[in-house]
């Protein structure tokens, strides 16, 4: 699976507003991997990822940009997943490194989402639960369907490295995360997996809710962190909509006493119009990361991201051309926002650029 977007940045930096506008060809996301099954009863999944190739430092879109990706040598696990079907519907234990199932835009892949790029409910979470961006840690979960398949359940125990594996830490503490869903109308799956979709082309008719729950208790860095959110995804012929909402909690996150209690949130409508040369769908996305007042006072913050004591908000109009649905995909987005890091005075960033995507699904 590839995505190689073309990036025109018109505005992003504030230190100098005159700066060029600039092009931009890279490739923002790539997988490469195996899938199969040891025997009838357990699946494997290994998945690679090259991401950001050749990406510009100044470019708007979201992204990294390492040295690595400079000299093409990122090239790193994504997923590695093995996957014990006690009951392919109601049981199924996965144990490996691969996402927490919290945070509906997080657990989403970007491959199926409706949007041009991923709002911040994807990011921030991330960032905040296991501390790395791709949202990956090692851990088992236990998950399943139940109730006709309106009902989506998953329960997950994880090791969290960036918080509890470094040396000479004292104190450690397992993340928990649970997820909770239920269809009404058509569901969302017709069978259990951990990957998820935000369209169904026109053919799903239901709605699905999801209440999202996190909590890791003492550490070196906190004396807890914890996630509450709920999200919503509906399906009704050719509307597509999902929301989401998350709380981000960290209590004493710096061994001084200081708390902070961020939100995320998210909204995407998108109406998919079939052709006899594919589906035109036209969306709509709003995205606000807020991030506690707290970060003003420039506090010491011991393994909290950069990009939670960030503000941002982020606006997108897409046009999607799925020419084989999601398999071979051309999109042209224009994207616009601002960020402002609160621990600085005098970093705001207002920006915006168009954006056109090339996806193939193989």
């Amino acid at each position: 699976m590839v995505q190689v977007w073309n990036i025109y940045t018109l505005k992003n930096d504030p230190s100098n507003p005159d700066m060029d506008s600039r092009d931009d060809i890279y490739i923002r996301r790539g997988r490469i991997g195996v899938k199969g099954k040891l025997r009838k009863d357990i699946s494997f999944k290994v998945w690679f990822a090259y991401d950001n190739l050749g990406k510009d430092k100044q470019t708007a879109a979201t992204g990294g940009t390492s040295q690595d990706t400079y000299d093409n040598r990122e090239f790193y696990i994504w997923d590695a997943i093995w996957t014990w079907h006690l009951d392919p519907e109601w049981a199924n234990i996965s144990i490996g490194y691969f996402r927490p199932q919290v945070g509906k835009e997080s657990i989403t892949t970007a491959f199926k989402v409706i949007s041009f790029q991923k709002a911040t409910t994807n990011f921030q979470p991330r960032r905040h639960i296991v501390y790395r961006g791709p949202g990956r840690e090692t851990g088992i979960n236990i998950g399943g369907l139940a109730i006709n398949k309106k009902f989506n359940y998953n329960i997950g125990l994880f090791d969290t490295s960036e918080y509890t594996g470094n040396s000479g830490d004292k104190n450690w503490s397992p993340l928990i995360a649970m997820r909770f869903a239920w269809s009404f109308g058509d569901p969302e799956h017709k069978k259990y997996k951990m990957g998820y979709t935000q369209t169904y082309y026109g053919k799903r008719n239901g709605i699905t809710l999801g209440l999202n729950y996190t909590y890791q208790g003492k550490t070196d860095y906190f004396k807890s962190n914890s996630l509450v959110g709920f999200d919503i995804l509906a399906n009704f012929g050719p509307i597509d909509f999902n929301a989401e909402y998350d709380i981000l909690s960290r209590k004493d996150f710096n061994t001084n006493g200081d708390d902070y209690n961020n939100k995320v949130y998210s909204i995407k409508f998108g109406y998919n119009i079939k052709t006899s040369k594919g589906i035109i769908r036209p969306a709509v996305m709003y995205a606000k990361h807020d991030a506690d007042s707290i970060f003003k006072t420039n506090p010491t913050a011991n393994r909290v991201h950069s990009s939670l004591k960030t503000e941002e908000e982020l606006y997108e109009v897409s046009l999607n051309w799925l020419i084989n649905k999601d398999k071979l995909k051309l999109n042209i987005a224009y994207d616009w926002g601002k960020k402002d890091d609160l621990t600085k005075t005098t970093d705001k960033t207002n920006w915006s650029y168009i954006g056109v995507g090339f996806q193939f699904i193989y």
